[in-house]
């Protein structure tokens, strides 16, 4: 059996049809009883000066319940932030090995098949990889989530460890995961800016997923993000 924490810790968590969550109580934050100083912050700014904060004000995971399609304009626009330039891209990567990839399955995309899609970063386009959506099967993946019905667009947030692993040892598992986090959150920015709907899942049958994008080796999917309107 490989001993590869990263990889094990990946395998023990994953989750496969039958399996069940222990869904328990939600535990509560932490708190101080008695610290030596509680200093009040202003009340952050909403409205006027940069747009960012008013787009911030208005970022939640909500799930995409029209079931209209998105425009090729509106996907570049939320894509925009992973994307290849001069700089690096829109995140951080420790090292700059971004270990990142993105995939999406597209259901209503205007003049675009429905299929498996891989983002390029680096020419900000898309190459499909297959044919067709399964609204079915996706909907299984993802535990049943009705929320796929009115989905516009899947789009699945995967790690490759080995390319940070390769800069800082196994502690590279911890940034790949960690950057996907980063880049989940800077999509979700853009789609808020757009009037999306846009809902981070990251509870699903993770083999099935696999399957369905036709992942190769070392990928791995951490985030189906669920984009419409």
């Amino acid at each position: 059996m490989d001993k590869h924490p990263g990889k094990l810790f990946y395998r023990l968590t994953r989750l496969f049809p039958g399996d069940s969550l222990p869904l328990g109580r939600v535990p509560a934050a932490k708190v101080y009883a008695n610290p030596l100083e509680s200093v009040e912050l202003s009340e952050p700014v909403r409205e006027g000066g940069p747009a960012v904060w008013r787009v911030l004000a208005r970022v939640a995971p909500t799930a995409p319940k029209v079931g209209s399609s998105l425009t090729l304009a509106e996907l570049s626009q939320v894509l925009a932030p992973l994307a290849v330039r001069r700089e690096g891209r829109g995140y951080p990567s420790a090292g700059g090995a971004y270990p990142l990839e993105v995939y999406l399955a597209v259901q209503r995309l205007q003049d675009t098949f429905q299929g498996v899609y891989h983002y390029a970063a680096k020419q900000h386009q898309l190459e499909q990889l297959a044919s067709g959506f399964d609204r079915r099967a996706w909907r299984s993946a993802l535990l049943d989530l009705e929320a796929v019905e009115a989905s516009a667009a899947l789009l699945v947030f995967c790690a490759v460890p080995e390319r940070s692993e390769a800069v800082f040892g196994l502690r590279g598992f911890r940034y790949a995961l960690l950057e996907v986090g980063y880049a989940v959150g800077e999509v979700l920015v853009a789609a808020t800016a757009l009037g999306l709907q846009a809902y981070p899942a990251a509870t699903f049958y993770d083999e099935e997923v696999r399957s369905l994008l036709l992942l190769p080796e070392g990928e791995h999917p951490v985030v189906v993000l669920l984009l419409g309107r």
